[in-house]
């Protein structure tokens, strides 16, 4: 019998009930008439490449992803679950997450999520405060997490997160502690972090640059990062990646596959993969993707790409080697394992890379420690490292 490693299925769900002024991702405001045809293609796709891996690979985790998943009804939801356990070997104690708008969800709709074995939430909050919810387009106040909250509680959904954006114009650090105030108040086991991006073509890119909104601050946002990795520090949440914190063992799995470099599935329009070694995407448009899947159904694949595919590239040693570095990297508490990365590369980390540590610890961005003895000397950020990262991950491209 064939041996798999477990693998990740990330499945977008590309529909929301309005845009938010920052966000340039792979969603749609005015296609909820295909939300059940969308969601027969993706339990096709799921079909598809279940059946092109020839067997029943094993499944860890799922993320549903977005847009906003939890604008789908629990009968497409539950159409799709039945996919993923007919096609894949799910594992009885996976992390299914679901991303949730607090203002889309109701204790019935959360009461249906736990009946359909999704078992971890992530809220969209952004911030508790009035004023940067109405400069992000937000539609929601901080009650309805709260509220939302609170009803997955009572579902028995305890495995919680939320999402924070930082560096927001107008916002200041005494703004984002009174939000940190708001947020630790309910007492979650995950916490992300995300500093804004003014992403062109979009709404607040717009406000931007005709002066309705001011330019953001990147020293602020600087100040705030450092106020919140501070003020978090003398809780029980930990960083264990540059912007997540969680209580110990409740580390989001799904991601941590990410930061592992490790194989997954990326399902649904526009969303990209990482398996069999190649890297793919899918199809961006949803009609465009429901197409393909219902038109191409006696299409052979080969695993992991499916009819929807938009483009694929194999994956050499250099790219496998620069990615795991740069994921790994970000990793605060393990870092990046010399053990590991030698187990996997057949080649050691001084080998392929000896002159870029030695000068990035000597600038003081990178030093070794010996976190265990299991996995031998990590190579981590420090302190100064992690303000700089995307600088010392360039050096590794």
């Amino acid at each position: 019998m064939t041996h798999f490693e477990p693998v990740s299925l990330y499945l977008h769900i590309p529909f929301c009930t309005y845009r938010c002024s920052y966000c340039d991702f792979n969603t749609y405001t005015t296609l909820g008439d295909v939300q059940s045809e969308y969601a027969d293609a993706l339990s096709a796709e799921i079909a598809f490449v279940g059946q092109a891996s020839g067997a029943k690979r094993p499944v860890r985790t799922i993320f549903f992803g977005g847009g906003t998943p939890s604008v789908m009804s629990l009968a497409d939801l539950e159409k799709i679950m039945l996919s993923v356990n007919t096609h894949f070997d799910l594992h009885p104690s996976a992390e299914i997450t679901l991303e949730a708008n607090p203002e889309t969800i109701n204790q019935a709709y959360v009461n249906g999520l736990k009946s359909l074995e999704i078992n971890r939430i992530s809220f969209g909050a952004q911030s508790a405060l009035s004023h940067d919810l109405a400069v992000l387009g937000r539609e929601h106040n901080f009650q309805t997490v709260i509220d939302g909250v609170e009803m997955a509680r009572t579902s028995g959904i305890h495995n919680l997160s939320i999402d924070l954006i930082y560096g927001v114009p107008g916002q200041t650090v005494q703004s984002i502690h009174q939000t940190l105030d708001a947020v630790l108040a309910l007492d979650l086991p995950h916490l992300s972090l995300y500093c804004l991006t003014v992403e062109p073509g979009t709404p607040l890119h717009r406000d931007v640059n005709n002066g309705r909104i001011a330019h953001p601050d990147p020293d602020m946002a600087a100040d705030q990062y450092d106020a919140v990795t501070e003020r978090l520090a003398a809780t029980d949440l930990e960083q264990y990646e540059i912007s997540n914190w969680a209580k110990p063992g409740l580390e989001s799995q799904h991601n941590l596959a990410y930061w592992y470099n490790a194989e997954y599935l990326g399902l649904g329009a526009g969303a990209h993969g990482h398996a069999g070694g190649v890297r793919y995407h899918i199809v961006r448009r949803p009609r465009t993707y429901i197409r393909r899947l219902t038109e191409n159904g006696d299409q052979p694949t080969t695993y992991p790409l499916t009819p929807a595919v938009a483009e694929n590239h194999p994956i050499d040693d250099s790219e496998e080697m620069a990615d795991t570095i740069m994921m790994g990297l970000r990793l605060l508490k393990e870092g990046l394992s010399a053990k590991k990365f030698e187990a996997r590369f057949g080649k050691s980390l001084q080998t392929v890379h000896g002159k870029t540590i030695q000068e990035l610890i000597d600038l003081e961005l990178l030093a070794w420690h010996n976190r265990s003895e299991e996995n031998g000397p990590s190579l981590l950020l420090t302190e100064k490292g992690r303000f700089l990262s995307n600088q010392v991950f360039h050096r590794f491209i």
